[in-house]
């Protein structure tokens, strides 16, 4: 039986509002929640004008928490009460709800970005296996799953069955071999749920996915985000300063014209582009140890020549690289990793601490 808690409960309630302002309920701090053996119990919180739509806003809660939660919920009792103004509660409340006005900002090192205009290239695999690069090399890592519509670090990392929680106003991240973790998936109720958001709850989430976290002291952060140039690399480049963005492809033509858009993307926003990963570049044949380009040899050169940018490393065709992420132990994650694996992402956080460090001595 999947557990229920209070932070899915809190995510399963986004879009609830109060009719007469068309302000959602738990951005106002409106709703107390209680969980006991996965029964709901729930306190709304109305100003006068709006406790004549409570029936409304009651089927709505009940149907969010259904579709939610399903069998798994054991039962509900929603009680409400009428308030003067939400202020009333906002004190009380705003622990459970992630509303430090202060919004206490960790040390988080240097913000590297996972990037790539193309789906299917490998940015996750590339994503947590330098995670784990950068921590072997004794830096201190967080790894944030920016994908807030199909996030993918919890599967990567089999930790599927694992929730964030919040201690002082800050969400907890989790940790694993001392690698630091957040994603949006550790707060839904199961790995299937779906989040339906507009650009605005996008935003706002990976705010505070990144700002109202306890990451502690950082070397470096490192941002696994979605595919395209839409509204994730647009928000966590108003949410934080990104040092430097790693650009993912194969050596395939159509994923580089995507990432070309990318790139431009990332210009336009003048992102420092640490330079370009070709992922699944070659296979190494068993008998011959010849490599074989799956996709052509040298057909993301235009790339390097039209951007002045630098190829930062080949990562092969490995059956072990890719089974090791189904089984949610990554190739770097373990404790005698395949050694051409081990040298090539040695080399490219190496490469990318030299980078980073020449970046900011020139700011």
């Amino acid at each position: 039986m999947n557990e229920i808690t209070k932070e899915k409960v809190l995510y399963a309630l986004k879009g609830i509002k109060d009719p007469t302002i068309d302000r959602e309920l738990i951005s106002l701090n409106a709703i107390e929640i209680q969980v006991d053996n996965n029964f709901v119990k729930l306190i709304v919180h109305l100003k006068s004008d709006a406790i004549k739509y409570k029936d409304e806003i009651n089927q709505k809660i009940e149907q969010k928490l259904r579709n939610a939660f399903g069998n798994n919920l054991k039962g509900s009792d929603i009680e409400f009460n009428e308030v003067e103004n939400y202020q009333v509660i906002k004190k009380k409340l705003e622990a459970v709800y992630l509303k430090d006005d202060k919004k206490r900002k960790a040390n988080l090192g240097y913000v590297i970005a996972i990037t790539s205009g193309k789906g299917g290239v490998g940015k996750s695999s590339v994503a947590v296996n330098l995670a784990y690069s950068l921590l072997k090399l004794g830096y201190k890592v967080g790894l944030l799953d920016g994908d807030i519509y199909g996030p993918s670090i919890p599967t990567v990392l089999n930790l599927e069955e694992k929730i964030l929680t919040v201690e002082d106003n800050l969400i907890k991240p989790l940790e694993k071999d001392g690698l630091k973790l957040v994603s949006v998936g550790f707060m839904l109720p199961s790995v299937d749920t779906p989040l339906i958001w507009r650009g605005p709850m996008l935003h706002k989430a990976i705010n505070e996915l990144v700002n109202q976290v306890d990451w502690g002291d950082l070397n470096f952060l490192v941002v696994d985000l979605p595919p395209g140039t839409g509204d994730a690399i647009l928000s966590l480049n108003s949410s934080v300063s990104i040092s430097g963005a790693i650009v993912i492809t194969t050596g395939q033509r159509i994923a580089n014209v995507d990432v070309m858009k990318n790139i431009n993307m990332l210009k336009s926003l003048n992102i420092p582009i640490l330079g370009l990963v070709i992922n699944m570049a070659y296979f190494v044949c068993p008998n011959s140890n010849e490599k074989i380009y799956l996709f052509g040899k040298n057909r993301f050169k235009e790339l390097l020549d039209k951007y002045e940018i630098e190829l930062l490393a080949e990562i092969p065709f490995k059956v072990d690289l890719a089974n090791d992420i189904e089984e949610g132990l990554p190739t770097l994650a373990k404790n005698n990793p395949d050694k051409e694996l081990l040298n090539i992402f040695t080399s490219l956080s190496n490469n990318i601490v030299k980078k980073l460090n020449l970046i900011r001595l020139k700011a």
